[in-house]
């Protein structure tokens, strides 16, 4: 009778603890339903799952948790669905993003000429190529069979021949794996002098010309990443990793390379690597650089890789592209791209060998740098010294 009597007892337990575990599981799950988690944490590249995502609302990823401020970017970030396209006389074209801008921001005419420019025509972001007008420079898309493993994008100047030469003759010259691009606006100036003739020579010679026919002038650095991500997806779909980098920066390209066939595949397929600033805030002094005036941003940058050269994973440039086309236009291109990748859930990987502020009173030779990926700025004499010194075997330190 003991061994009945047993089983029932052991029955009644199984059930009783079925029905625990049942009722914890329905708590939790109500719980998360009613107290989700936080949208602004991010999951970095070391995560079992480093696939961006894009949520309907941005707001809480882009860290406004809290009161909404009464900045004009906040507010527009808030209330954005997507920014305006098609041609600016067109009704609710790009044009009018920049309009409302004036409009809204009560200080407006106050602001630096440059942000007020910039501000005016943010949202325009469709522009034709710029072609010479004898033909040739074009410049050719990924083939097939010679996709490139790195691309090397140098945001240049039309006047800036000589830094782009140096990089040319140094470490973007021409080898396995690699690729170069020089990404530039319109050679015709407002104030310099026409170098169309000289830049339609160059892009002859070469065919590593990208040039877009806006206004090549720092805020519009943004335009260069935007414009080079549809370039990708049309005719570089399949490059693995790109680096976007300044024509002032030496990169050790066989040590970035290494660096980068070296990664786990789960940090490779999201990577954003360069210098990171993890809690830089806007600069409030009027007249200094990087000067953000208060009406038209309030809170601190997400975590942001240097505009001065930083690497992304080829794969991520239509993920780049959906989130610019939702997040509100920001002056600063890394600050901007640091805004895209934290609206996709992703964050930046610090890497010591980036140095994008070379004190000018430091020494540069092969036996400071030989350790390092890039250093930024550099002057095309040096660049070319430096490079000289990597490469010859007999230079010992």
């Amino acid at each position: 009778m003991r061994c009945p009597k047993c089983l029932l007892c052991l029955s009644a337990l199984l059930t009783l603890l079925g029905l625990k575990v049942y009722i914890e599981w329905t708590s939790e799950s109500r719980l998360s339903k009613a107290y989700p988690a936080p949208r602004d944490t991010l999951p970095g590249p070391t995560t079992a799952n480093p696939e961006p995502t894009l949520p309907t609302n941005l707001s809480a990823r882009l860290g406004q948790t809290g009161p909404l401020p009464l900045a004009y970017w906040n507010q527009q970030q808030w209330r954005l669905g997507t920014l305006p396209s098609g041609d600016s006389a067109e009704a609710g074209g790009c044009q009018a993003w920049g309009a409302a801008a004036a409009a809204e921001i009560p200080d407006f005419a106050t602001y630096p000429e440059d942000l007020r420019r910039f501000l005016l025509s943010a949202a325009c972001r469709s522009f034709p190529r710029w072609l010479p007008r004898a033909g040739g420079g074009q410049v050719a898309s990924c083939s097939d069979t010679d996709v490139p493993y790195l691309l090397l994008a140098v945001k240049s100047e039309p006047g800036r021949f000589a830094e782009r030469q140096a990089v040319r003759q140094t470490w973007g010259s021409p080898a396995p794996g690699t690729r170069l691009l020089f990404l530039l606006g319109s050679p015709v100036g407002e104030a310099g002098p026409d170098l169309s003739s000289l830049v339609a020579w160059e892009s002859h010679r070469y065919s590593d010309l990208l040039l877009w026919d806006f206004l090549d002038v720092p805020f519009n650095r943004t335009l260069k990443d935007l414009l080079l991500l549809a370039w990708l997806g049309h005719h570089c779909p399949d490059v693995t990793f790109v680096l976007q980098v300044q024509d002032d920066a030496f990169v050790h390209t066989p040590a970035l390379l290494d660096h980068l066939q070296a990664l786990p595949p789960t940090w490779a397929r999201s990577l954003y690597l360069g210098e990171v600033f993890n809690q830089a805030t806007p600069l409030r002094k009027a007249g200094r650089p990087f000067y953000v005036p208060e009406s038209f941003f309030e809170g601190g940058y997400p975590a942001y890789a240097s505009g001065g050269g930083y690497v992304i994973a080829g794969r991520l440039a239509p993920w780049l592209l959906q989130a610019a086309a939702r997040v509100a236009p920001f002056p600063f291109d890394d600050v901007y791209t640091g805004l895209c990748f934290r609206a996709l859930g992703l964050v930046p990987r610090a890497h010591p060998g980036f140095l994008t502020d070379w004190p000018a009173d430091r020494t540069t030779n092969h036996c400071t740098v030989r350790n390092l990926l890039l250093v930024r700025p550099l002057g095309p004499q040096d660049s070319i010294r430096l490079w000289k010194q990597l490469r010859d075997p007999q230079h010992q330190c």
